[in-house]
Formats: structure tokens, sequence, C-alpha cells
């Protein structure tokens, strides 16, 4: 009678086996194939994060009119600072320079991609950086805007095709 007792469980144990081990497997398909899909959903879901994040930037950079003084001053070799004549004040200049750091926060943590970097703001930093009134104004402030001074190096070693024309400086 214990032969009889083993025997069923030894068929059940095969039955269990023949049929789980194919479960096990398509299981394990299943499992890979949702992987796939959920990686491809939250990279899509990423790029329109990045998207969303350069509309907001260039909005917050450049719908500014004390920044956008202070770019046009930029671009036109005219003085910046009240002080040498210009503008605006060192305050303005602060959050001018300030929201490159944002800008490089956001970079850093991913959610601005190396395009759009590129092509929204390398322009901009390229330029401030190569006036001398706003390098004094770094020289002179070493430890503040350390987000501006790591757009430079970033958008110097970027491999996007969009910061090529700043990485010769």
């Amino acid at each position: 009678q214990s032969r009889r007792c083993c025997g069923g469980w030894r068929s059940a144990a095969a039955l269990v086996t023949i049929v789980g081990l194919p479960l096990l497997l398509v299981s394990l398909w299943f499992a890979y194939r949702l992987d796939i899909v959920i990686s491809e959903q939250l990279g899509e879901i990423k790029r329109i994060a990045q998207s969303e994040n350069n509309i907001a930037l260039n909005t917050m950079v450049f719908n500014d009119s004390s920044n956008a003084g202070i770019i046009s001053s930029i671009q036109n070799s005219k003085p910046i600072l009240v002080e040498n004549g210009g503008s605006y004040s060192t305050v303005e200049l602060d959050k001018y320079l300030g929201a490159f750091n944002t800008v490089a926060l956001v970079y850093r943590d991913g959610f601005l991609s190396d395009d759009h970097l590129c092509a929204s703001f390398a322009f901009y930093v390229e330029e401030a950086n190569g006036n001398s009134e706003v390098t004094k104004y770094l020289t002179d402030y070493p430890h503040y805007f350390g987000g501006f001074r790591e757009l430079l190096s970033t958008i110097r070693k970027s491999k996007s095709s969009l910061c090529r024309p700043y990485q010769g400086h």
C-alpha cells in the first residue's frame, strides 16, 4: 500500500513538472515582454518630460525682460551693469546667471536632453562666457554660478551635433 501511495505522488509530481515547466517558461517570456513594453513607455515619458522641461526653461530664461535686456547687451557689446554704464543691477545679472544654474540642475538630473540643452541654451551660455563683464563677475564670485560653469564644460564635451558650433572655444 505504501507503493500505491507514493506512486500517486510521483505521478502528481511528474504532472506538475510537465505542466509547470512550460508555464514557468511562458510566464518568464511574458515578464520579459512586459519589461520591454514598460521600458519603451518610460522612454517615451522621459522624452515628453524633457520637451516640456525645455519649454518651461526657455520661458524662464527668455520671457523675462531683464534677462532679455542682458542678452541684448551681451550681443550688442554694450555694458550690462549700472556701475559700468549699463542698465542692469547685480541682482538682475545674478538672476540671469542663476537661471543657468537651474538649467544645469535639470540637465544633470536627466530631465533635459543634450539636444535640448544645445539647441536652446548653448549659444547664450557661450556668448555670456565670452563677455568680459560677465567673466569678471564670475571671477569676482567664484563660489557662485557653478551651474553656469558646469554648462560650459557640458556643452564643450557634448556629443550632440547641436553643440558642435560651441566646442571650438
